[in-house]
């Protein structure tokens, strides 16, 4: 997958730092870090909590890389695209001179890459990511700043939530997994407590994340489902969207989290990344499941919910893929019909057992194998939409839009286009009007917020 749109200077949520203590300084001076983040969901979240940490030792964040004391740059490596462009910001912040912190993936999997670059960064692999504090200078920093950073004074309506570091996979295409290591679980009490605490303040999007999410609890005797049910006793209205479970950890427990997704709290949203759909070739990715088992788990959810969507990902021209592997993958996509794939091209990295495998695709099939699934994958995207219209559905606004709209999400998690002024946090209810392969649109049936005993209350969904 392509690296997410860069933050620079993001604000932070006020997360739980898990153990972090911050020493206030009596005599010091404050110091204005610009931080810039890359990569998956779990990145911007170690991010928020590294933030907390800085604002909570008397740092401030600033949005300007030019006016900064210090420079932040958290990676991501997924794809030789990705390291590219890292290499290239790197390149272009260490022009200030100034204490320089690059943290994320390559911190990790790439040390020597990042030190051939600027020699002088400091290195943060996510594991340490509770060291950037000291990494920049504790005794620079000042005042007596709260532990915990109110989420309302820095905007951000959701709450980024890691859950554990690491998988319990062995995919010989992944360089992720060399960075964030095996499964490492929070408790679970630290998990809730975190939650609540934003839950309290008025989060109403919990984001729960991790490199595999369904592997949460394999090295601590629990399992995610298990978290769920603890997550949901939380009083309170709000959503909590799980991150992407690989399907050979959600395969043993399908069952359990199905029942553990039957909470309102839980968006139906499922996020099972398959990445080929010939067994041969996910035998040679190391996936360690086959493509029925990928299917069974899907009709075990959507049995028990008909509307969940279901995200997942492929890699086209894998080492060694022929015609018909890919056309199984094709076939595959037809016959699931996933509501989102994302597309990725292969992408060998450099010291995974992929990146020397025989069989390499020319660079032009690959992208001819990409164009054609990302047309059928849009087709059903579409398709799948189109029966929404008509539609009166319950929705969480989310987030600004563009100019003149607002975005808001079904409790499957699917995107609606507001037009109408509403305010971030807002239970509505709204009629279906339109549908785009990406997203719905719609207008409002009701004002004001509503809790969702309220709703339900009302005419049912139909």
């Amino acid at each position: 997958m392509a690296p997410r749109t860069p933050r620079p200077g993001i604000r932070v949520v006020g997360c739980a730092s898990r153990n972090t203590k911050i020493a206030a300084r009596p005599s010091c001076r404050p110091v204005k870090i610009y931080v810039e983040a890359y990569g998956c969901t779990q990145n911007y979240g170690e991010v928020r909590l590294m933030q907390q940490a800085l604002l909570g030792s008397g740092h401030t964040i600033t949005t300007e890389e030019a006016d900064a004391d210090a420079h932040v740059l958290v990676t991501c490596t997924v794809v030789e695209t990705t390291e590219r462009k890292m290499a290239r910001r790197m390149e272009e912040l260490a022009v200030y001179e100034k204490p320089f912190v690059v943290a994320g993936c390559m911190a990790a999997a790439q040390r020597d890459r990042v030190q051939s670059i600027v020699p002088r960064a400091k290195l943060l692999p996510p594991r340490k990511w509770p060291q950037i504090v000291e990494l920049l200078g504790a005794g620079t920093a000042c005042g007596d700043r709260a532990a915990e950073i109110e989420s309302t004074s820095f905007g951000w309506r959701d709450a980024i939530v890691p859950i554990a570091q690491g998988c319990a996979g062995r995919c010989t295409y992944c360089i992720t997994r060399v960075a964030r290591g095996r499964v490492a679980s929070y408790a679970i009490d630290a998990i809730v407590g975190e939650v609540r605490r934003h839950v309290d303040r008025g989060v109403r999007e919990i984001k729960l994340t991790g490199q595999d999410t369904a592997a949460y609890g394999l090295d601590a005797g629990t399992n995610l489902a298990a978290l769920l049910r603890a997550v949901d006793g939380i009083p309170g209205d709000f959503r909590v969207r799980v991150g992407m479970a690989d399907p050979l950890t959600v395969y043993p427990i399908q069952d359990d989290l199905v029942d553990a997704y039957a909470s309102e709290k839980v968006f139906k949203f499922l996020h099972l990344p398959v990445q080929s759909g010939d067994d041969e070739i996910l035998e040679a990715m190391r996936r360690q499941y086959t493509v029925s088992q990928f299917e069974e788990i899907v009709q075990t959810f959507r049995s028990a919910c008909p509307a969940i969507t279901l995200s997942t990902d492929v890699i086209v021209g894998f080492p060694g893929e022929s015609e018909g592997q890919f056309e199984a993958t094709m076939e595959l996509v037809r016959r699931v019909r996933p509501d989102i794939v994302n597309v990725t091209r292969f992408s060998p990295r450099e010291g995974t057992p992929a990146a020397t495998m025989p069989g390499r695709i020319v660079g032009w099939r690959v992208k001819e194998r990409s164009r054609r699934l990302t047309r059928l994958r849009f087709q059903i995207s579409r398709d799948g939409h189109e029966r929404f219209v008509g539609r009166e559905v319950e929705v969480l606004v989310t987030e600004l839009g563009k100019p003149g709209t607002i975005l808001a999400r079904t409790p499957e998690y699917r995107q609606v286009v507001l037009r109408e002024p509403a305010t971030i946090g807002e239970f509505l209810r709204v009629k279906i009007d339109g549908a785009r392969a990406t997203d719905l649109s719609g207008h409002v049936l009701t004002n004001g917020l509503y809790t969702p005993a309220q709703i339900h209350a009302g005419s049912p969904v139909v």
